[in-house]
């Protein structure tokens, strides 16, 4: 069995070092590199190639927010978790805009973390509960706050992208979608295209945030 190789990021030596650690118990997660700054992570991924990159926000030279639009625009497909002692909604937007797939507080135990990594290495979504309930309220005030629960300018989905949208916002990777949707994962992929480009986001990350922002997804 192949090992998920992280890379891990945190400017506090016994903070990264406890993270390593954690992630040294499981047995299909390997460690390959570790760095105190996010420039540094930015610089190791290219040279490392990791799976998951575990990067934390605050840190100098380059925040992991910084490192991850960083990372990403150089590597698009790169799978990046946000461990963070932060439970703030502007820095949750700011990931999610950056492409991060996940966004876990430092309070997560060992099994949480560890969760969290083989599902971003999977190309799935993962928050904390804490932060999960955030992206719910804010959900709610959105919907509160538009008269009739419709966007007024957003473009019109069809049947089919509105599906597929639902299961990205659910986490679902391409292969699961194309399996219930009982279509090819080269559709799946081409509708998400579509999204990004029709709905102005840059990833699937973005388009989550679209959905819940702009309330797309209800009836």
């Amino acid at each position: 069995m192949s090992k998920i190789r992280v890379l891990v990021a945190d400017d506090h030596d016994i903070v990264r070092f406890g993270i390593c650690s954690a992630l040294k118990t499981s047995a299909d997660v390997e460690v390959i590199g570790e760095a105190s700054t996010g420039k540094q992570a930015a610089a190791m991924y290219e040279s490392l190639k990791p799976d998951v990159v575990l990067l934390d926000i605050s840190m100098p030279d380059m925040n992991g927010i910084e490192a991850t639009r960083a990372i990403i625009k150089e590597h698009p497909g790169a799978q990046i978790l946000i461990l963070t002692m932060h439970l703030n909604e502007e820095y949750l937007n700011q990931v999610i805009n950056a492409g991060a797939l996940g966004y876990l507080l430092k309070n997560a135990d060992i099994e949480e973390m560890l969760s969290g990594v083989r599902m971003v290495a999977d190309g799935k979504q993962v928050f904390s509960n804490e932060i999960a309930r955030l992206m719910t309220e804010k959900y709610i005030r959105s919907a509160q706050g538009s008269n009739d629960h419709k966007p007024v300018n957003s473009p019109r989905l069809t049947r089919r992208e509105k599906e597929i949208l639902q299961k990205i916002a659910e986490g679902k990777t391409s292969q699961e979608i194309a399996e219930i949707l009982f279509i090819s994962p080269r559709t799946v992929d081409t509708h998400r295209a579509n999204l990004i480009q029709k709905l102005g986001v840059k990833n699937s990350a973005g388009l989550v945030r679209y959905a819940i922002e702009k309330n797309l997804l209800s009836d």
